[in-house]
């Protein structure tokens, strides 16, 4: 049986940790060392890990605890340095461990996510990853439309809005809606979908646009 959302986390974090103490496996090569080239590098990196995950998903779930590592590391220096605060890295980290998650699950060939009444997370990761594509695309051309810039930052603020919210407190949005629901099991989509951005969710997702867009 798939792991489970929380499951997956909770190894997640197990993994970090064994990896961090064992120093077992370098870090991936990156040209930019600086913490914010590392972790740029660790979003751009999800497109190599889905193209791994098709052909070997067992090698390439290695790589995605190192690619969690290596992003947790860099947030945690950019931190020291005084880049950024604990409170928007927060959501940053989340933010991606959902993200790579998304990856690797959907281009695993095992079975896809289990059918549930109603789950926000696939959809929500499957716009993040998707918003993550366009900005690097558009970094790379070199093509900055404001417009484009500024939807992409708003929905990428929603995405870890949802993200960032607890087990618990996503328990208690699906029951209210269930509730709202009734009957008729009528559900909005993720885009009516109505969230709290907290101030530091938005700072971190300007932080990671901005992070996407440096040439």
């Amino acid at each position: 049986m798939p792991p489970t959302r929380r499951e997956f986390i909770q190894s997640a974090a197990l993994a970090l940790a064994a990896l961090a103490l064992a120093r077992c496996k370098p870090g991936l090569w990156v040209a930019d060392d600086t913490p914010r080239g590392r972790l740029r590098a660790c979003w751009l990196w999800l497109g190599s890990l889905a193209q791994e995950t098709r052909q070997d998903y067992e090698r390439a779930e290695k790589t995605r605890d190192q690619l969690l590592l290596d992003h947790q590391s860099a947030l945690r220096d950019l931190v020291t340095a005084g880049t950024l605060t604990p409170a928007v890295s927060e959501p940053v980290q989340e933010a991606y461990v959902e993200a790579s998650y998304h990856v690797w699950r959907s281009n695993a060939p095992i079975t896809c996510y289990e059918p549930v009444m109603v789950d926000y997370t696939p959809t929500s990761a499957d716009q993040l990853v998707k918003q993550v594509d366009l900005l690097a695309e558009m970094a790379e051309r070199g093509d900055l439309n404001p417009e484009t810039v500024a939807r992409a930052r708003a929905a990428i603020e929603r995405d870890m809005a949802f993200l960032a919210l607890s087990d618990p407190e996503v328990e208690a949005l699906y029951e209210r809606l269930k509730q709202a629901g009734g009957d008729s099991y009528s559900f909005p989509t993720f885009e009516q979908l109505e969230l709290d951005i907290p101030p530091d969710v938005i700072a971190a997702a300007r932080f990671l646009v901005d992070l996407l867009l440096e040439a």
